[in-house]
């Protein structure tokens, strides 16, 4: 089992990968962002892809970052089942608790269904604004998966395990 803070030791493998269904130019700003973030923060360059371009070699051989929920990516729609990602439409389900509102956003961390000892790490946004908005948060955390509400005021979310 991976967390989400596990991608920062593992950015020398990862690539990210977004969604180009809908809301293609959020998630590309939202891939951008994170790419920005790794080179300034851990002088890491991550490469992007979208989601029709990738290979599943480069999905085995790599941790992927994907952006975008599986409505919005191709790759992330066809593993959503080995993901045992509940997420339909712009609604995700976590511990029995529904996430509806445009303002909630998930962060995930799972293993690799390709390759085992890879790590998947979903950023996905309720909205387009949701997706942006993770990656003006706190970062990755420790946990398996983080549930982030960007319309609480002055708040940035909150931490699940």
């Amino acid at each position: 089992m991976y967390s989400a803070g596990d991608l920062r030791q593992r950015l020398g493998s990862t690539i990210i990968v977004y969604g180009t269904h809908l809301e293609a130019g959020a998630n590309r700003y939202a891939a951008e962002q994170w790419q920005k973030q790794f080179l300034d923060q851990f002088e890491s360059a991550v490469p992007i892809h979208k989601d029709f371009e990738v290979t599943e070699k480069d999905l085995a051989d790599h941790d992927v970052l994907f952006i975008g929920r599986p409505e919005t990516n191709s790759v992330l729609a066809a593993w959503a089942k080995p993901l045992m990602l509940d997420y339909d439409g712009a609604v995700f389900q976590l511990a029995g608790k529904d996430h509806s509102s445009e303002n909630d956003a998930l962060v995930l961390a799972a293993t690799n269904p390709l390759n085992k000892k890879r790590m998947v790490l979903i950023a996905a946004g309720n909205s387009p604004l949701g997706t942006v908005l993770l990656t003006r948060g706190p970062g990755f955390g420790a946990a398996q998966y983080q549930v982030y509400d960007s319309g609480r005021p002055g708040a940035s979310g909150f931490l699940t395990k």
